[in-house]
């Protein structure tokens, strides 16, 4: 029977990765899965740093150990943040399943209580953060913020601001609400959806498997969050029409109420200096066109506004 078969998942070692694969193994057991075993590795995003991050794939490293064990068919499945996923699988994978999608919101943390939104930060105070987006964002706001880059998992991230390395963090609420710590010493703001739209994939765990396992395909099936799939496929869409990657200050969210599908995106420039936006609605069957459509959108406006900038 199917419920009986060994189940092998594969992740990356930190607490927020071991905490969403746990998510994936009490959503398999509702459906009456027992056998399930767990393979946690570092991944080389965990390890390598600055430009050698960079030179070597970025976000892409976060996940390719992990696709690799799938692959050879060392693990049934791999467990990844969506948002971490590069637009590119290797040809022989498949994102087969999405949890139901957390908290999209970008969170605003600082040891200051007073302090609840972007405008209340001091004037030229240090906030951490490596994303081009967020970057992008906040120069866009608060042009007198210094930009401080870092990388890590929460709780180091976290430390960085108790140190006081750096003056404010921004972090994805998702992570911070699976944790499940206590963090009532700071102050923790969810940044609203419309002043800073989330990366793409923002707040999703997706289940990678190799396409010619029909045993995971069934499996896959049934664990689905479909909602979270089309919102996914519209922003992922996106993402390879305009060939992103980690580095691209790339923003995007789709909703989906029942048949309807709503994309929102936002594309800057590399130096961040003009954007392009764009809010498109279309059938949720039709997720992918929906992406593709409001990519083409974004590159041809921030092109023309290029142009127009000379």
């Amino acid at each position: 029977m199917l419920n009986d078969k060994e189940i092998i998942l594969g992740s990356r070692n930190s607490l927020l990765a071991r905490t969403q694969t746990m998510l994936v193994i009490e959503k398999l057991k509702r459906f009456g899965f027992k056998n399930l075993k767990t393979n946690f590795m570092k991944s080389s995003g965990d390890i390598l740093r600055g430009n050698i991050f960079k030179n070597h794939g970025g976000k892409g490293l976060f996940t390719k150990e992990i696709d690799t064990l799938t692959v050879n068919g060392e693990v049934d499945f791999g467990i990844h943040s969506a948002k971490d996923i590069p637009a590119f699988l290797h040809n022989s994978l498949k994102i087969g399943a999405y949890l139901k999608r957390e908290d999209v919101r970008d969170l605003l943390i600082t040891k200051d209580q007073s302090i609840k939104n972007i405008n209340n930060l001091p004037r030229n105070c240090s906030l951490g953060s490596s994303s081009p987006r967020r970057t992008c964002y906040i120069n866009f706001y608060r042009p007198d913020v210094k930009v401080i880059p870092i990388r890590g998992n929460v709780d180091s991230r976290i430390k960085k601001l108790l140190n006081n390395e750096v003056d404010a963090l921004i972090i994805a609420k998702a992570g911070i609400n699976r944790l499940k710590k206590d963090y009532s010493d700071l102050s923790l703001s969810p940044i609203p959806l419309s002043q800073v739209l989330p990366s793409p994939g923002q707040g999703a765990i997706a289940i990678i498997y190799k396409k010619e396992n029909k045993i995971c395909e069934e499996i896959c099936e049934i664990i689905n969050d479909k909602n979270t799939e089309n919102a996914l496929l519209a922003e992922r869409s996106l993402i390879k029409q305009i060939n992103g990657n980690c580095f691209t200050p790339i923003a995007a969210l789709a909703e989906v109420n029942k048949k309807k599908i709503v994309l929102q995106a936002k594309l800057f420039s590399q130096d961040g200096s003009i954007f392009s936006d764009q809010k498109l609605e279309g059938m949720a069957s039709n997720a992918k066109q929906v992406g593709i459509t409001c990519a083409d959108y974004l590159i041809n406006n921030l092109l023309n506004r290029k142009k127009n900038e000379k």
